[in-house]
């Protein structure tokens, strides 16, 4: 099986590597997890050494590591299909010849358990010879707390993994001279990441900071179904079949089949006990129902137009969708608890036990509305299907997709503490080799996986690369949880064998993806890409922006739920004023500036 990319359960996967689907998302793009740049200034310039942090030409110092990387002989076990981008499997000389010791912070994580006694760490540890001396935070936004700790008493490690540092961050701490500038590192040190570069050739533009360096090594994850996740709509195939319901295609036939599932007893127990519609607060009903009307890639509702930086929360096609929802509530085919419940009450809706009571839903996949039973051919879930984008009244579908998902930065920085900083990237780049990659992510060759055999399938109907033995995930303690880097390349996820005697949801989800909205998919200029925040911009957005999302997420479901009149131009005319005081024209402002010293 290849990767669970719910944004509630891989640290990785998740909104922030997608077009947004959390508050955090919308904050951290201006600010970083926890630590505001206003109060980043005075820390750091303390830790300042006052070297030549800020230059991408720094010599390269660190005559433990050999450059041009370690010695590299391609693994000839493995089969990949003809035009295979992605991780290569090799054998690799060990990194340095008498072990070197780096102290690395990285996240708590039940899967991980004690990262010394992980089973990859030992393989990892005997297959570079680099040792770890490993210094463990809460997990979570609570990581930070400890890392500004850290940064605050000087007492820094050599790398910190997996903390997620945003791009705000970086930039700062990277003037601010205690991130390495790792331009040079990668060019002289690495095998693999000057691989990503050449597969990816946007990835060194995106992970390049507005002062010319890259602070981060990549993290690689090119997951098509990841791309439209945040809109996905799943609807129970059995009750169309049952009324003789096509697929809705337009906004009135998807009214129509709610209210046929409200009032025709497609369960057939006789009870008006069937939920038409229903999401939950961690799953936005925007992403879906805007997008008939317009382009809406979600919180923090930043796109462009015609090069220039907007909002989508303010816009007559909003106010449009807005009524749509409305709509559908007042004649109680949405959920008023869509906008209260968290997704294990969702769940216990999604598995009803009897007869099934929930017809469409708003989520990332099925398991955040129901039990996901790879082993059970006939598991609820399998008959829960995507709904495409209902045509608007202009005839358009604007089904989002994330173009700037596939390579993100921040999860692996090497700080001035550092003496081996070669070393430190060439550790990095290393987990970016296939064998690497999928005993991190499924344990043990031969016995939580395998390379796929000549003429095995994959989920993209080529010859596959590797296939999970049993159920994934491997037992805690035997593999990294997601957490680590990865190059996971589009290919290289496709390339997991497709058995049908032993189904995962990786290949309907991939299907169901393609088919419902890829062909509608946005054009990439329409989307902001990710920017770099200096530390004033940074300091002005803050509180700005966690004060917009709030607004905006509340006059949603006030909307919606017909506390306040959508059709009433007042109040619709106040919701617009209360925006503008609130500072949308300044944050509108701020990221153009972002936009052009980047990308203009």
């Amino acid at each position: 099986m290849a990767v669970d990319e719910r944004p509630e359960a891989s640290p990785l996967a998740g909104p922030e590597h997608s077009q947004g689907s959390s508050r955090r998302q919308f904050v951290t793009r201006a600010v970083g997890v926890g630590l505001s740049a206003a109060a980043a200034g005075p820390v750091l310039a303390a830790c300042s050494s006052g070297g030549d942090g800020g230059s991408k030409d720094a010599a390269v110092k660190d005559p433990l590591a050999a450059k041009g990387g370690p010695k590299t002989t391609p693994n000839p076990d493995v089969i990949y299909p003809e035009g295979y981008v992605g991780p290569r499997a090799s054998k690799k000389a060990m990194l340095v010849k008498e072990k070197v010791t780096l102290r690395v912070v990285v996240p708590q994580n039940v899967s991980v358990g004690d990262w010394a006694k992980n089973d990859y760490t030992k393989w990892y540890e005997k297959t570079t010879n680099v040792a770890i001396k490993w210094q463990v935070v809460a997990g979570g936004d609570d990581a930070m707390t400890k890392v500004n700790a850290m940064i605050a008493s000087g007492d820094i490690p050599d790398v910190f993994m997996n903390i997620n540092f945003t791009n705000a961050q970086q930039l700062l701490y990277g003037s601010q001279g205690l991130f390495v500038p790792l331009n040079k590192l990668i060019d002289e040190y690495t095998v693999e990441t000057k691989r990503i570069f050449k597969d990816y050739p946007d990835a060194k533009s995106l992970l390049t900071s507005t002062d010319g360096n890259i602070y981060s090594m990549p993290y690689v994850n090119d997951c098509f179904h990841c791309n439209c996740g945040n809109q996905r709509m799943w609807i129970y195939k059995p009750w169309l079949d049952k009324l003789g319901l096509d697929m809705p295609q337009t906004l009135d036939e998807f009214e129509a089949v709610l209210k046929a599932f409200k009032d025709r007893d497609p369960n057939g127990n006789g009870k008006r006990d069937e939920v038409p519609l229903m999401s939950s607060k961690d799953d936005a009903l925007d992403t879906y129902f805007m997008s008939p009307f317009m382009y809406n890639p979600g919180e923090p509702w930043l796109v462009l137009n015609d090069g220039k930086v907007d909002v989508t929360f303010n816009k007559p096609e909003w106010r449009e969708g807005l009524r749509y929802m409305n709509k559908l509530y007042k004649q109680g085919l949405l959920a008023r608890q869509s906008f209260t419940q968290d997704g294990d009450q969702l769940r216990r809706v999604g598995d009803h036990k009897g007869e099934p009571i929930l017809g469409a839903t708003r989520t990332w996949y099925w398991g955040s509305f129901a039990t996901l039973n790879d082993d059970d051919p006939k598991a609820r879930w399998r008959d829960y299907v995507a709904v495409p984008i209902p045509k608007g009244p202009d005839g358009q579908r604007h089904a989002t997709w994330n173009y700037y998902g596939a390579v993100t930065g921040g999860a692996f920085v090497v700080t001035k503490a550092c003496k081996n900083p070669a070393v430190a990237v060439q550790w990095a780049d290393g987990q970016y080799e296939l064998e690497s990659i999928m005993r991190a992510y499924s344990g043990d060759l031969d016995k939580g996986w395998r390379w796929a055999k000549k003429g095995e399938v994959g989920i993209n109907g080529k010859q596959a690369v590797w296939t999970t033995l049993g159920t994934w995930p491997p037992p805690d303690g035997q593999w990294w949880g997601q957490l680590g880097l990865g190059y996971r390349s589009n290919d290289y996820r496709l390339g997991e064998v497709a058995d049908p005697k032993n189904p995962t949801f990786e290949k309907p989800l991939y299907e169901e993806s393609k088919q419902a909205y890829y062909a509608d998919k946005i054009d990439k200029s329409v989307q902001l890409p990710p920017l770099y925040l200096d530390e004033e911009q940074a300091a002005q957005t803050g509180e700005l922006s966690l004060t917009l999302s709030n607004y905006v997420k509340q006059s949603l479901s006030k909307f919606v739920l017909g506390q306040w009149n959508v059709d009433d131009d007042a109040a619709w005319k106040n919701y617009l004023s209360t925006l503008e005081r609130m500072g949308t024209p300044q944050y509108v402002d701020i990221n153009q500036k972002a936009y052009e010293a980047k990308y203009k």
